[in-house]
């Protein structure tokens, strides 16, 4: 098995980083690499625990825990809208769903081109048993941090999402820039 990338901890860019990028910030590089390092070694975690406990990939769960989560039947594309996948993507985790037996799929009566996914009992336990568990996965990762840490952490996030979201609606950043190749 091949190690967590957590275990290769923070990034850090080397000490003449400015020298060959001046239009570049060290500290952000670093942070944003960290980030998706870390965002990725959650992931991975989360992934494991599922295919240990139901093998089956993340996405089909967290799919599940949508369809468990709504009011009544959705539709595959709101269900997609939600779990943030492609509809292709979607139409293949719901045949896993349903040959598990956890959701089923009924003819829409408002547009006879779609059709609607229900959870089943077995469904319903399977959710209860895994979204606990995935609680525990959590926590586990997140012990290193105090409660007052975790809430530091969860401000700094929103920061880091209320930018992203800007930059989003902002015109695309060209990826130019001048470089100074290092003499390695």
């Amino acid at each position: 098995m091949r190690p967590s990338p957590a275990s290769l901890g923070v990034v850090r860019v080397g000490s003449d980083f400015a020298e060959e990028f001046p239009d570049g910030d060290a500290r952000s590089t670093e942070a944003t690499a960290t980030l998706v390092r870390a965002g990725t070694s959650v992931l991975i975690e989360l992934d494991r625990s599922i295919l240990a406990a139901f093998d089956v990939a993340h996405p089909v769960v967290t799919a599940l825990a949508v369809i468990e989560g709504a009011d009544g039947p959705l539709t595959p594309s709101e269900i997609s809208e939600r779990v943030l996948v492609a509809s292709a993507t979607m139409t293949a985790t719901l045949d896993v769903l349903e040959s598990r037996g956890w959701v089923v799929r009924t003819p829409n009566p408002a547009d006879r081109r779609s059709v609607l996914v229900s959870i089943t009992e077995e469904g319903r336990a399977t959710a209860d048993r895994f979204l606990p568990g995935i609680r525990a996965v959590e926590s586990a990762l997140m012990s290193g941090l105090t409660p007052k840490e975790r809430e530091q952490l969860l401000g700094l996030l929103a920061k880091v999402l209320t930018r992203a979201a800007e930059v989003a609606d902002e015109p695309v950043i060209a990826l130019e820039g001048r470089r100074n190749r290092p003499g390695r």
